[in-house]
């Protein structure tokens, strides 16, 4: 019969388990204070640690998404993935809080679903949805994950982001949802520069066979793709001329949270 009681070898272990989870709560709780993403030796320095011990508390939390690393600076930030375990405050998130009012204003005035979605390291997540009032409607679930090559969201977000993250993407293989997904690397780059030039991004049946979008990026005061605000419906409502009225209304909506976000360059069309 067990007395209840621990080795000192099972304390050690147990102890050293708290330890380390406590160790990367302090560190996640650093880069939620700071204002602006940090380095690892400001990490090190603040948590009182050895820099060598903070980065790999690091690398575990970046492999897993809840920290991010700035491609031109090295810092790190939160990362996307802690949206993932905490859906029920998407509402406080500042971009999602912002958006709000302009989400509701584009699903009305489309009648289809609006909806926003935050970048995950190669993918787009919904974090918010609006419905419209058409008699038909897509409903993008808030924790729905679209893949970069064939959503709108994601080719929108990954549109601006740096070649690195292409190549991530292109390392991982370009799955075939649909007949219609993009599979080849060249003809991606070729739609991501288009993405970039027209200023708007579309999915039409390539992700779900029945499904079209329209997608514009969103940026934050740094600059940073943020973000992207889309409009989905169902495949038999996108032709040529809805695609010439909406997109204008996708990319002003975007335009419009990106200067309330503090992004200077945001210009409407």
């Amino acid at each position: 019969m067990s007395s209840g009681k621990h080795s000192p070898r099972d304390r050690d272990r147990a102890g050293g388990e708290v330890t380390t989870v406590q160790r990367a709560l302090n560190l996640l709780r650093v880069l939620g204070a700071s204002e602006r993403p940090i380095g690892v030796n400001e990490i090190a320095r603040r948590l009182g640690r050895h820099a060598s011990a903070v980065s790999r508390t690091l690398a575990t939390l970046e492999h897993n998404g809840f920290v991010e690393r700035d491609e031109e600076t090295g810092r790190f930030g939160l990362g996307v993935e802690l949206i993932a375990l905490a859906s029920r405050l998407l509402a406080e998130l500042d971009v999602v809080r912002v958006a709000r009012p302009y989400l509701e204003e584009l699903a009305d005035s489309t009648r289809e679903t609006a909806s926003i979605s935050l970048w995950n390291k190669t993918e787009a997540i919904t974090v918010e949805t609006v419905l419209g009032p058409g008699s038909i409607k897509h409903i993008a679930a808030p924790g729905g994950r679209n893949p970069a090559h064939c959503t709108a969201t994601g080719k929108a977000i990954l549109s601006q982001m740096p070649g690195s993250t292409l190549k991530e993407i292109l390392a991982l293989g370009l799955e075939a949802y649909t007949d219609r997904t993009i599979t080849k690397a060249s003809a991606l780059e070729r739609e991501l520069r288009c993405v970039r030039e027209r200023g708007y991004a579309l999915n039409v049946g390539e992700f779900i066979p029945e499904i079209a979008s329209i997608a514009a990026v969103i940026h934050d005061r740094r600059g940073r793709a943020a973000a992207a605000i889309s409009v989905t419906m169902p495949l038999f409502h996108f032709t040529p001329q809805s695609e010439r009225q909406l997109a204008p209304l996708v990319m002003n909506a975007a335009a419009t949270i990106s200067r309330r976000l503090g992004y200077p360059g945001a210009r409407s069309t």
